[in-house]
Formats: C-alpha cells, structure tokens, sequence
C-alpha cells in the first residue's frame, strides 16, 4: 500500500556505514538533518547545489537546494562519530521537513555485506545517474528499455500505470505514473515501496489532489528471472 499519514513531518532514515540511504528533500523550505543518537561532525557535497547552515550547538544541519525548480538528486555525505553514512536527496514539493538518521546501536551490525553495486564502490552514483535517466527519459548504453504501458491494480481512487523499465546487468529501473483517480488528496509515502531487492524510490509529487498524476521511479536489484 502506498498511502501513508498526510502529516509526515519527519523522516526516519535507518543508515548503515558506508551505505546509501534515499530521503526527500524540499525543494523551496529548508530540511533539517540530524542524527537520531549522536552529531553531525562533518558534510560533504557538490557545494554549488545547495544552501547549507550548521547548528553546532544541537550538532544538526539545515540544508535548501540552490535551484528552487530542479529536481535532480543531491548526493550528501554525513559522518557522525560512529561513522559516514550516504544520502540520496530528491527534491520534492513538500513543507519544510526533518531527516532524522538512526544508525546502528551494535557497531558489528554495520559489517552486513554489502550488494555487489556497493561493493565496487559505484553504489551512489549508479542509483543517482539512474534516477536521472528513468526521468528524462533516457537509454543508458548498457542498458535495455523496455515501453512497458502496463496497469497495476493498487487500491480503489488510483491507476498505476508501468511505462518504462531500464534493464541492467544487476539493476533494473522502473517507471510509473501515478493517478488519483478519488475524490480526496492523496498522499504517497515513498517508505512503503520499500522491500527486499528495492534500493531506491521517489516521486516527483507526494501530494496529488484528485485528477492529478505524478512519476514515480523504483530502482531494484535484477533477479534471474527478470
């Protein structure tokens, strides 16, 4: 199910060290991050692609895209004095927001084996670029797309319509539009599309008023039977 409580105010982002985590980001308010138990020591990013502000004192920090209108994800490092852990921020039309991170409370449990796309080192900027590409609609050159034009039956009030997949070797990414076919605004939570093998989810409007129709793009990993 993809609705969720309108009034989701805070995101809780359950982060190992040295992976990637996916949270949204506004596009024209500002987000504020912070660790759940601990401090944020030290960021890293394209500084040109957002506005940053630093609350040493709570050891939080308050981030604004630079382009109010993009929606291209923002890559963000946060390290916290247990470890670094990755972001992927998607530029969404919501209020002003709050990122919360929960790391592990067993520094053994972040020796989880990493997927194979983490472990060459190429993890976050294969999710970014292919988040890229599933919106504008390009064809990587080592991928095979696929014009799919499929529904999916959800719920009652809402078409779920697969339009494009993009085949990798170990990836496969996956784009829908989504319709309010209801009577009342519709919110999505992206967290509720989250499974085992799926490594990434956004959409373009979290908030749809009847009649209204978003893009929703899901990155998974490629089983055999893809």
């Amino acid at each position: 199910m993809l609705l969720g409580d309108p009034a989701h105010a805070l995101q809780i982002v359950d982060a190992q060290d040295g992976q990637t985590a996916l949270a949204k980001l506004s596009r024209k308010e500002v987000t504020r991050i912070a660790f759940e138990h601990g401090r944020v020591r030290k960021v890293t990013g394209s500084a040109g692609e957002f506005v940053l502000e630093k609350d040493d004192e709570k050891g939080q920090i308050f981030i604004r895209p630079t382009d109010a209108q993009s929606t291209k994800p923002i890559n963000l490092f946060l390290t916290s004095e247990r470890g670094t852990v990755a972001l992927l921020l998607q530029p969404v039309d919501t209020p002003s927001d709050s990122i919360v991170i929960r790391e592990p409370s067993d520094p053994r449990e972040r020796s989880i084996a990493p997927t194979r796309l983490e472990a060459s080192g190429r993890h976050v900027r294969t999710l970014k670029n292919l988040l890229l590409q599933l919106a504008d609609d390009a064809l990587p050159e080592d991928m095979q797309a696929l014009e799919v034009a499929r529904d999916i039956t959800l719920w009652p009030g809402t078409r779920l319509t697969l339009q494009r997949v993009l085949l990798g070797t170990g990836v496969v990414g996956e784009k829908y539009q989504l319709t309010n076919t209801g009577n009342t605004t519709m919110e999505v939570a992206e967290t509720a599309l989250f499974k085992s093998g799926v490594m990434a989810v956004s959409v373009e409007r979290p908030s749809l008023r009847p009649g209204e129709a978003t893009n929703l793009f899901v990155i998974r990993e490629r089983k055999s039977d893809d």
